[in-house]
């Protein structure tokens, strides 16, 4: 299904970089305060949700080539990953690691609760891209 609308072609082509963006601010933020992984992955979904509508599920394809089951399995894998690591090291599951990166002279702290975020994002993003791409075959002649 396609929503032929200029206006709304238009200010998807300036909403999604913010959207994107957004996304990445609520997903880095997570760990330390409201938001992650899950959030992040809701408003990257009706980021793309929104393009498809204005564009079409042919664009749609075009801007996201892959199917959404392997972003689902991409996303399992990393947060079972970084779930199950800990139990090798002899820690408690779901143990949080961090390390600090020196840059310059400004430290960069890194925790694996972020890798975990960016699982559940995937995991949300392909379950929500599915549904949607899934509903609009149905609706498409």
């Amino acid at each position: 299904m396609r929503i032929d609308s200029l206006i709304l072609r238009t200010a998807v082509r300036l909403v999604l970089p913010l959207t994107l963006l957004f996304a990445i601010y609520a997903a880095l933020k997570g760990h330390n305060g409201p938001g992650g992984g899950f959030i992040a992955g809701l408003i990257t979904a009706v980021g793309l949700c929104t393009y498809r509508m204005a564009f079409g599920q042919r664009a749609f394809f075009r801007l996201l080539p892959t199917h959404p089951r392997w972003l689902v399995f991409a996303g399992l894998s990393v947060a079972v990953g970084v779930a199950v690591v800990p139990l090798l090291l002899g820690e408690p599951l779901l143990r949080s690691g961090s390390i600090t990166l020196h840059l310059g002279g400004e430290g960069l702290h890194l925790v694996s609760a972020m890798a975990f975020d960016l699982g559940v994002l995937l995991v949300v993003v392909g379950v929500a891209i599915g549904m949607i791409t899934r509903l609009g075959e149905e609706l498409d002649p």
